[in-house]
């Protein structure tokens, strides 16, 4: 009763507070909520990343000791030379580079052309390569691999960047029809003024789209290129059905056999054991964190450029 009669008199006096004193009080209580919100959130998403870290710095016998979860008895920075060795980091470093890079600009390239097209002009047929690339965002890619991978079969073309490069230089690849949609979607809200203003000036349809256009889309061109550059880094489907040789591997092929090169070199050849991968998981978490460097600082330089184009999508001034 004493702590019902408590409440009962802190909503007396909040009800018989001034219209100000309500307001702030109301503000500070909304702040406290909202914060305690983001906190909750950004402790989920960051939870994990703790979590890698702090295992690539366990040894072994830390790894096996159900006392020791987050803080490791000894630092062993090791774990990272072994990581780096195994996944042969320079050469598949380069490869997951070219493959990220190139894609990266044929898909800005490509997709803009393709979303200016359909956004901008109306012409015979429109409706339908909307469609096409509605469906080919609908697709799964896991149901034409075996026709994609007879096609460049047949041509010779596995084990070279061709099957992956190709589509995305094309205006496919990974992706690529939501790229062509959000690039639609900011070419559909400039004012059709502009462009007519720059045809009078004597712009003809390239000067206009390079010169004109394109700057006024700046926003969807980092959205487009930082989710390109990621997915495509990334990517673990394409580049493992396409380069199978030991030279052509990407990062994220080899971060799977850490395990297996740590166990063969240590414990013999064969199928390693459990107990082989539990001694060597802290390698493999050590090797994420190097896979994951290049995308961390892409996301930490263009945070603001994204963050900023998300929240402008559609809205040109």
């Amino acid at each position: 009763m004493k702590g019902l009669s408590f409440i009962k008199e802190k909503i007396y006096k909040y009800e018989n507070l001034g219209y100000r004193a309500q307001r702030t009080v109301k503000f500070y209580l909304g702040r406290i909520f909202l914060y305690f919100i983001l906190i909750e959130l950004a402790f989920l998403f960051i939870l994990p990343f703790i979590y890698i870290f702090t295992t690539a710095l366990k040894s072994s016998a830390d790894y096996l000791d159900p006392t020791i979860k987050w803080i490791p008895t000894s630092v062993n920075w090791d774990n990272f030379t072994k990581a780096f060795k195994a996944l042969n980091y320079f050469v598949a470093f380069k490869q997951s580079a070219i493959i990220a890079v190139v894609s990266c600009l044929g898909q800005i390239i490509a997709c803009g052309i393709t979303g200016y097209g359909l956004g901008r002009y109306k012409f015979k047929g429109r409706n339908l390569l909307f469609g096409f690339v509605l469906l080919a965002l609908l697709i799964p890619p896991q149901t034409i691999i075996l026709s994609s991978y007879g096609i460049y079969a047949t041509f010779k073309q596995i084990d070279s960047f061709v099957p992956v490069l190709l589509p995305a230089i094309l205006g496919h690849g990974l992706r690529g029809a939501l790229f062509v949609l959000i690039f639609m979607y900011f070419f559909q809200r400039i004012p059709d003024a502009m462009a007519d203003a720059a045809r009078i000036d004597g712009a003809g349809p390239i000067r206009l789209f390079v010169q004109i256009m394109l700057p006024l889309v700046k926003s969807a061109i980092i959205i487009v290129g930082i989710f390109s550059f990621v997915w495509h880094w990334n990517d673990n489907y394409e580049a493992k059905m396409y380069l199978t040789k030991p030279g052509n591997m990407t990062l994220q092929p080899r971060l799977e056999s850490i395990n297996n090169y740590y166990s063969n070199a240590v414990y013999g050849a064969g199928a390693p054991t459990g107990a082989d991968k539990a001694l060597t998981e802290p390698i493999l978490f050590a090797g994420c964190l190097l896979v994951l460097l290049p995308v961390l600082i892409v996301y930490i330089v263009g945070q603001k450029h994204l963050a900023a184009g998300i929240e402008r999508i559609g809205v040109i001034e």
